[in-house]
C-alpha cells in the first residue's frame, strides 16, 4: 500500500544563503511520498537561481510570483497547487531532519491525530550554538497553545483539511496565530514527537529578529480573529488567557525592552495600551503563573512595569525598561569583570573578615593548561559571600605557565587565606584522580570541586549551603549551569531543558529530595548533575567510588554522583549560579560519541544491579539509546536490545 503523500510548502524572499541547504534537507527525507512547493516571491538576491536549479526534479513544483507578495499569499497560494493529504510549511532559510517527516507522519498515524508537534532546536550564526525549545509543556491541549511555539507552521505536520479552514491572512505579520492556533484548538487530536527537531536558524536580518515598528502591531488582529474563531469552544477561557499571555504578552515582556530609541518606545507603550486595554493583561492567569516563577526583583520590576503600562503611565513604563535595559547591559559586560591582584587581594581580605559558617567549605581547583582562566577562576571563588575554609590549587603537569602563575598567585595571597599549591611529578590522565587527591587532602565538611576554567556567580555558595541548615546528610546540594565561551560571554542561559530529557518540569523550582528517590525517578536516566563546578558535596571516603568512576572517560561523573546521593538527600537551586565554559580544550569538545554511548550503556547495567530497574526505567532508557544514536549518527551494535 503506497504511502499518504506530504506536501511541503516553502516560501522563499531573499534567502540566497541558506535556501539550498534547506531544500536539500526536504529533497533527501527518508518518507518518499512527498511533494515540495516552492513559492518564490519576487526575491532581490537571486534567491531564484538556486530554485531553477531544482525545477524539472520530479518531487518540485516551482511557482514565480509575479510581484512580491508576502508570506501568506505564498503560503496559501502553495496550498492550493498542493495534492498531498497532509501539509508541512518550512521557513526557506530553515532545515530539517532527514527522518522529520516520517516521524512525525508515523505519531499521526499513531495517535490518530489530525496534527503532530514537535521541538525546535534554534541555531544562533553569531555564537554556532543551539538551544531546545519544547513544542509542548505537558500532555494536555492546552500544554500545546500555552507554549510559545503554538502560533508556528514550520514545527507541525497537518491534516490537509485542518488548514483549509482558514487561509494566512494577507499583507500581515505574525500570520500563523489565526490559521495554527484555532486548528490546535479544533483538533480531536494532537500527537506530540519529542527528540525530533525543526532546525529554526536565527538571523539578524530575518523578519522575527529585524526592527520594531508598527507591523508588529498585526499581533492583535490575529488574536482577535483567533479568539473569533475559536470562542465556541468550551474551554474557551482558558485558552484565550494562554493565548493573550504568549502572543501578547510576551511580546510586551521581551520585545519592547530591545526597542532602543526611547521616544519611539514610549509610543509603541502607548499604542499597546490602547489595543490590549479589552484584554485585562493584569489579571491573566498566565502572568500570575509567570511572576510566581521569577526572582523577588523581578517580581518588582514587572508589577511595577505592568501597573505603569495599564493605567497609562507611559514615562514611567518607559523610565522602568530603561533602567532594567541599564541593569542588563552592566550585568552582561560585568559577568567576568577585569581583574588584577589587587581585587584578588581584596576579595582574599573581605572573606578573611567574614564570619565562620555552619560548614566549613574546601574549595579545590584541578588545573591543566588553563593558565589564562586562573585569575578569573580565583576571583570567582574569593567573591562568595560564603567564608572559605581552605583553596587547594591542583595542577596536573600542565604544558603551558599555569605553575608560574600558580606559584606568583599563591605567594600573593596566602597572607590573606588559607591557600595551598599542589602538584602531580606526572599527569594523572583522569579528572577522577584529582577529584579524589582533592577530597583526600581536603579538611572541609563540604568540598567545591571549582574546576580552573569555570567560573560561577556571587551567591553561589550563599545558595547552596542554604538547603544544608535546614535539612540533615545533604550529600550533595547543587544549582543550574549556564554555558559561557572563552571570553566571558554567555551563550546558554540554562542547562534545565537538556537535563531533563523525560520533560518532568523536575528543574523548574527548588527542591530537596532523598537521593534514592531523584536516582529512581531521574538520574537513572541521565546524568542530571551538568557541571561539577554546580555541585557542594558532603566530605566523606569516596575512595571506592573515584576507582569506580575512573574507569570512565566520559560518563564517569554520572556514576560518581549518584553512588553519592544513594546515601542521603540532594538539593537543588533553579537559579544559574555556575558557568560552564565551553572552548576547544573541554574534554566534551573532542569526545568520541561511540565510545561515549558505550560507556552509557555500561553505567545503565551497573545501575540495573545495583537498584533493580523497573520496566518503565528500562523503556526509557531504550528511547534514550535511539535518541542517541540518532543524533550522534551512530550505527547500531549488532545484537543491542534496540536494533
Amino acid at each position: 500500500m503506497e504511502k499518504e503523500k506530504i506536501s511541503v510548502i516553502v516560501s522563499v524572499y531573499n534567502t540566497r544563503k541558506y535556501v539550498k541547504k534547506c531544500i536539500e534537507s526536504i529533497l533527501n527525507q527518508t518518507y518518499e511520498n512527498l511533494e515540495l512547493i516552492l513559492v518564490e516571491d519576487k526575491s532581490t538576491d537571486n534567491s531564484l537561481e538556486i530554485l531553477k536549479e531544482y525545477e524539472n526534479h520530479p518531487k518540485v513544483l516551482l511557482i514565480e510570483n509575479e510581484e512580491n507578495k508576502g508570506l501568506s499569499y505564498s503560503r496559501n497560494i502553495g496550498l492550493k497547487k498542493s495534492t498531498g493529504k497532509y501539509v508541512g510549511y518550512i521557513d526557506s532559510d530553515d532545515y530539517i531532519e532527514k527522518d522529520y517527516y516520517e516521524n512525525l507522519i508515523k505519531a499521526i498515524k499513531k495517535e490518530q491525530a489530525e496534527i503532530a508537534v514537535c521541538d525546535m532546536k534554534l541555531y544562533y550564526e553569531d555564537t554556532k550554538t543551539f538551544q531546545i525549545t519544547r513544542g509542548c509543556n505537558g500532555k494536555e491541549k492546552i500544554d500545546f497553545i500555552d507554549n510559545g511555539l503554538a502560533a508556528s507552521a514550520c514545527n507541525k505536520l497537518f491534516k490537509r483539511e485542518i488548514m483549509e479552514q482558514y487561509p494566512f491572512a494577507e499583507g500581515k505579520v505574525n500570520e500563523d496565530i489565526a490559521v495554527v492556533i484555532p486548528a490546535l484548538v479544533k483538533a480531536k487530536k494532537i500527537a506530540y514527537v519529542p527528540d525530533v527537531f525543526y532546525y529554526y536558524v536565527q538571523r539578524n536580518n530575518s523578519i522575527q529578529n529585524s526592527h520594531f515598528s508598527e507591523k508588529r502591531f498585526d499581533i492583535f488582529a490575529g488574536v482577535d480573529s483567533t479568539l473569533k474563531r475559536i470562542e465556541k469552544e468550551e474551554d474557551y477561557e482558558l485558552y484565550k488567557d494562554a493565548i493573550v499571555f504568549n502572543q501578547l504578552i510576551s511580546l510586551f515582556l521581551y520585545v519592547f525592552p530591545k526597542i532602543e530609541n526611547t521616544k519611539e518606545r514610549k509610543k509603541y507603550l502607548k499604542k499597546f495600551n490602547e489595543l490590549s486595554q479589552k484584554y485585562n493583561i493584569r489579571q491573566n492567569r498566565f502572568y500570575w503563573r509567570f511572576l510566581s516563577t521569577t526572582n523577588k526583583k523581578s517580581q518588582i520590576y514587572y508589577r511595577l512595569l505592568f501597573k505603569f503600562e495599564c493605567t497609562g503611565h507611559y514615562n514611567f513604563a518607559n523610565a522602568t525598561i530603561s533602567f532594567l535595559k541599564l541593569f542588563q547591559n552592566h550585568i552582561k559586560k560585568k559577568i567576568i569583570p577585569p581583574i588584577d591582584e589587587k581585587l584578588l587581594i581584596k576579595e582574599a581580605k573581605k572573606n578573611r573578615r567574614r564570619k565562620e559558617n555552619d560548614f566549613k567549605i574546601s574549595v579545590v581547583i584541578p588545573n591543566y593548561n588553563y593558565e589564562r582562566f586562573l585569575e578569573e577562576r580565583l576571583y570567582s571563588v574569593l567573591n562568595q559571600k560564603v567564608k572559605i575554609f581552605e583553596i587547594l590549587l591542583l595542577d596536573d603537569c600542565s604544558t603551558d605557565n599555569s605553575r608560574e602563575k600558580i606559584d606568583h598567585l599563591v605567594e600573593v595571597l596566602e597572607e590573606y587565606i588559607n591557600i595551598k599549591k599542589v602538584y602531580n611529578k606526572e599527569n594523572s590522565g583522569s579528572a577522577f584522580k584529582q577529584w579524589k587527591k582533592g577530597f583526600e587532602m581536603s579538611k572541609g565538611d563540604y568540598v567545591w570541586i571549582a574546576e580552573a576554567d569555570d567560573y560561577c556567580d556571587k551567591d553561589l555558595l550563599k545558595t547552596l549551603v542554604k538547603p544544608l541548615k535546614k535539612e540533615d546528610n545533604i550529600r550533595i546540594s547543587y544549582c543550574d549551569t549556564a554555558y559561557i565561551n572563552g571570553v566571558g560571554k554567555k551563550i546558554l542561559k540554562s542547562i534545565k531543558s537538556e537535563i531533563d530529557i523525560m520533560k518532568t518540569g523536575h528543574w523548574d523550582h527548588d527542591f530537596i529530595n532523598e537521593g534514592k528517590e531523584e536516582i529512581k525517578n531521574y538520574a537513572f536516566l541521565n546524568c542530571t548533575i551538568a557541571n561539577v563546578s554546580s555541585a557542594l558535596i558532603k566530605k566523606d571516603d569516596y575512595h571506592q567510588y573515584f576507582e569506580l568512576s575512573g574507569k570512565f572517560k566520559q560518563a564517569g561523573d554520572w556514576l560518581f554522583y549518584v553512588n553519592v546521593m544513594k546515601n542521603g538527600k540532594i538539593a537543588y537551586s533553579s537559579k544559574t549560579l555556575n558557568y560552564y565554559r565551553v572552548h576547544g580544550n573541554n574534554v566534551s569538545s573532542v569526545t568520541k560519541k561511540d565510545a561515549h554511548l558505550k560507556e552509557i550503556k555500561q553505567i545503565h547495567a551497573y545501575f540495573d544491579k545495583q537498584f533493580k530497574l523497573t520496566s518503565f526505567q528500562k523503556e526509557q532508557i531504550e528511547k534514550r539509546y535511539k535518541f542517541l544514536e540518532k543524533v550522534w549518527n551512530l550505527k547500531k551494535e549488532k545484537g543491542s536490545k534496540n536494533e
